[in-house]
């Protein structure tokens, strides 16, 4: 994939989650980058000691994982922050790797088995009730659980129908795009704060604003911060490896010793 063509990738994704996220376009990427973001959730919630019992994304984008009590405030504060830092983390990584990838097939193959990972682990047939306040804020019910499960099993197969048949280009593209969306989620944080774009009435920024009585802008905003530090990282890492190679690095290039 040519630098412009990595670039022109970027700047459409950029463009498009601030302009189109909303169109049905984009609707199964919001989805999986939806189920990315309750992963990171799930993931620190299992790192700090607490039991994950559900994770579930909703036909309204929205998303809900469900955990035992911690008891202790900076391990509250590091789930609810896992959603936006896991995201962002996941989308850098996916950028690292694109740098190195030859066709994009094993790392598009790697997203179906992290998918298959988060059904078999977390998401059950009947999730617990959120009960009607919660369900009218976040937009989840209990057949989310089904709804979780059905959209893993299309977007599974059809990630692997194009690492498995799809030209290079599209393998290729389909893995940045993804990555850069994965970073820019806490863009919608921040949208869905001036009052645009938001279609659930809570966030984790208001959940961290209750935890720490810092604004939830505060919150949206330093996960922007990390959201864009950490697609830089992963773009400068497929840059610095192209400038490698094309100097001649002995990093990256070699020959047969005579014997």
């Amino acid at each position: 994939m040519s630098t412009r063509a990595l670039l022109a990738c970027l700047v459409l994704a950029a463009a498009a989650s601030v302009f189109l996220w909303q169109t049905v376009w984009l609707y199964p990427f919001r989805l999986l980058v939806t189920l990315m973001h309750e992963s990171g959730h799930a993931l620190a919630a299992w790192a700090v000691g607490s039991h994950v019992s559900s994770v579930t994304i909703s036909p309204a984008t929205g998303g809900l994982t469900y955990h035992s009590l911690t008891g202790s405030l900076w391990k509250e504060l590091l789930i609810a922050s896992g959603g936006y830092v896991g995201s962002s983390l996941a989308g850098a990584l996916l950028l690292m790797a694109a740098g190195r990838m030859r066709s994009g097939r094993a790392l598009l193959w790697g997203l179906v088995v992290w998918m298959v990972g988060v059904a078999v682990l977390w998401v059950p047939l009947l999730p617990p009730d959120p009960g009607q306040a919660h369900a009218l804020a976040t937009g989840s019910s209990q057949s989310d659980g089904l709804f979780t499960l059905g959209f893993i099993a299309g977007m599974g197969a059809l990630l692997g129908v194009v690492a498995w048949k799809g030209p290079v280009w599209m393998r290729r593209g389909l893995v940045v795009w993804i990555a850069a969306l994965s970073c820019l989620l806490a863009l919608q944080d921040i949208k869905g704060l001036f009052g645009y774009g938001l279609e659930v009435g809570v966030s984790d920024a208001h959940a961290m604003a209750q935890l720490t009585y810092l604004p939830a802008p505060f919150w949206a905003a330093v996960w922007m911060v990390v959201s864009l530090g950490a697609m830089w990282l992963g773009l400068r890492s497929i840059l610095r490896r192209r400038k490698l190679a094309a100097s001649g690095s002995p990093m990256m290039m070699g020959r047969l010793s005579p014997r």
